[in-house]
């Protein structure tokens, strides 16, 4: 018989919204899916299509995720077939969303989600039928990829001198947004219908008295449990032609906090938006405190994958037969979206995404983006949240430059370059100057946005490693000071390159098990 394998990645088209939906008739009875055996990892259901040519079973993720981490329905030519992530999504016709109702083709459904999940076959009312299912036991997908910035620059940031509003003179053909700074001293970002347009206008602005800097709206970029073992940078046993012990130390780590005592930390992912439905981030993700800047909308979608990536390095549960570990127990996502589905921002979001983060309590921040010059509104953005205890940890880049990118130049921010599973500098990580630490950063395992997981290389990975262990000796004791976390972190690091600090590897690499017994 033929048939297509259905495979997920991130060079699936973006859908027009997180689910695609069906004809909403209910089945005369739902069947629970019989035990599938783990031994031989293979099923066939039988069964008749009722009068309106349905037929619906259910099962749950949790029967076997502990052994294995797919399931696979090969549905045949005469009938179609439908997965429902959840019960919720069921209810509300949201099939799951990276296929539709697919005939003569095998669905293959990763064991992400919680509850119950739901199996339609659609076929000839009264026909009998045969689906063949499978168990499989998949490795993550390769590498994401993230698409060159097409962004232009017709948007700009100014801030007067004095409190005031702008010469509408000055402004003219522009759409005018305040930046919700507290410093009771006016910036707006201004979005011009043309590059020409604001170009005039950021010349007739640097020209006024009352303008403490004009400047362009730069654009911004992402820098792209039954999966534990694939988790080196937690654990590295020389899997992957890797280093011993070229790790985090997590599993020291681990049974040192055991006996502590851990407070939640509230920690923000500027990024993509986050896909708070798997079962690894249940109860783990704040989508009540989190925004969409990029729709203005509370609910921060993650249709790239890059946000739920790095939620997952920080906050995934661990030892649940879910998936992969996360590094923190205890700590809370803000899902703060600024990049699109393409992985492509401004910084006046990343700027308004940063005063979210600290109205809503956030103390630590993971910006996993990129961008090539200086700002000024960042640099403010920055400031304030370092004047207000927030630890900041930024992405070195991914130019191999002797350079960082910003955010991560910034004084302020913590810059994370990325290492190898040998303990190396990672070919493609930026360097130089103001880099503080390294972490591991090249085929790191973590959920992107359909449910799967995928190996994802670059310091976006990195960076989020140590936004973890920063948010965890939060989590130990909460009355440490930004400077204080930061120190105990360098401190900590395990020394790499020249002795002593470099501009290659910084003060070292992240050492999760040092720091947190470094906290008295």
């Amino acid at each position: 018989m033929h048939k297509t394998l259905i495979c997920f990645s991130l060079l699936t088209a973006s859908l027009s919204s997180p689910f695609s939906t069906v004809d909403a008739a209910s089945p005369s009875s739902v069947k629970t899916l019989p035990a599938i055996s783990l031994k031989t990892k293979q099923r066939t259901v039988t069964g008749t299509f009722d009068a309106s040519g349905k037929a619906t079973w259910v099962f749950e993720s949790k029967d076997y995720a502990k052994e294995t981490t797919h399931i696979e329905f090969d549905a045949g030519r005469s009938f179609s077939a439908s997965v429902f992530a959840s019960q919720t999504d069921y209810i509300k016709r949201q099939v799951y969303p990276y296929y539709y109702a697919v005939k003569d083709a095998a669905l293959i459904f990763p064991f992400s989600w919680s509850g119950k999940q739901y199996l339609e076959l659609k076929g000839t009312p009264g026909a009998t039928y045969k689906l063949p299912i499978h168990l499989r036991s998949l490795t993550p997908l390769q590498p994401m990829k993230t698409a060159a910035s097409t962004a232009k620059s017709t948007s700009l940031i100014v801030k007067l001198k004095h409190p005031g509003s702008l010469k509408q003179s000055l402004t003219a053909g522009a759409e005018r947004l305040p930046l919700p700074f507290t410093s009771g001293t006016a910036v707006e970002q201004l979005k011009f219908p043309s590059e020409r347009l604001a170009a005039a206008a950021l010349k007739r602005l640097r020209a006024s008295s009352n303008v403490a800097y004009a400047e362009y709206d730069l654009p911004v970029q992402s820098a792209g449990d039954t999966f534990r073992r694939y988790q080196w940078s937690l654990t590295n046993t020389g899997q992957q032609n890797g280093k011993k012990g070229a790790d985090i130390q997590f599993t020291a780590m681990q049974k040192y906090i055991q006996t502590k005592t851990l407070r939640t930390t509230r920690v923000a992912v500027i990024d993509t938006g986050i896909n708070a439905t798997y079962a690894d981030f249940s109860g783990r993700i704040r989508t009540d405190l989190g925004y969409d800047f990029i729709r203005k909308t509370k609910t921060s979608w993650d249709e790239n994958g890059h946000g739920s990536h790095v939620a997952g390095i920080i906050a995934a549960t661990g030892n649940n037969a879910f998936g992969i570990s996360g590094i923190n127990p205890q700590a809370e996502i803000i899902p703060i979206r600024v990049l699109n589905n393409r992985g492509e921002g401004r910084n006046s979001d990343v700027v308004r995404g940063i005063l979210h983060a600290v109205k809503n309590g956030a103390k630590v921040i993971n910006m996993s983006l990129v961008l090539s010059e200086s700002s000024k509104a960042l640099e403010e953005a920055v400031a304030y949240a370092k004047s207000k205890n927030v630890v900041l940890v930024a992405a070195s880049g991914n130019k191999a430059k002797s350079s960082l990118n910003y955010p991560a130049r910034l004084a302020s921010v913590v810059a994370v370059g990325a290492t190898t599973s040998k303990d190396t500098r990672a070919s493609f990580s930026n360097y130089g100057k103001g880099l503080d630490l390294v972490a591991p950063g090249v085929m790191i395992p973590s959920y992107i946005h359909d449910g799967e997981i995928a190996y994802s290389s670059g310091t976006s990975m990195a960076a989020p490693h140590v936004t973890a262990v920063a948010s965890l000796l939060f989590s130990l004791k909460p009355s440490l000071t930004a400077k204080q976390v930061e120190t105990i972190l360098k401190q900590s690091a395990v020394d790499l390159g020249a002795k002593g600090y470099d501009q290659t590897y910084g003060y070292g690499r992240l050492n999760a098990n040092q720091a947190v017994r470094a906290v008295k």
